[in-house]
């Protein structure tokens, strides 16, 4: 019996906090593949690391789209949807990320 093995690539974007100690991963679809908890994160209180999670998740995700905008836009397809982010907007979601 032969078996191959076949290798699966995954792109994968990412958004991290200043100090690294929370960093979120998502793939090019934008769902949530992982989250890396460093020891200065397990000091902040529940709702705050949750809400930290949720605002680099948010990010990761814009990521993810601008990407699909760009690969649209660069293969010339017409009419690429205004539900996909420029840009500037993950740009300016990403200066909201103080911590």
């Amino acid at each position: 019996m032969v078996v191959s093995a076949q290798q699966t690539t995954v792109e994968v974007f990412e958004a991290t906090s200043h100090d690294e100690s929370i960093i979120v991963s998502v793939d090019r679809q934008g769902a949530s593949i992982g989250v890396q908890l460093e020891p200065e994160a397990m000091d902040l209180a529940d709702e705050e690391l949750a809400a930290r999670i949720i605002r680099l998740n948010t990010l990761a995700y814009l990521r993810s789209q601008l990407a699909l905008r760009l690969e649209m836009e660069g293969n010339r397809v017409e009419n690429v949807g205004s539900f996909l982010p420029t840009e500037d907007q993950v740009a300016a979601f990403a200066m909201t990320i103080d911590f």
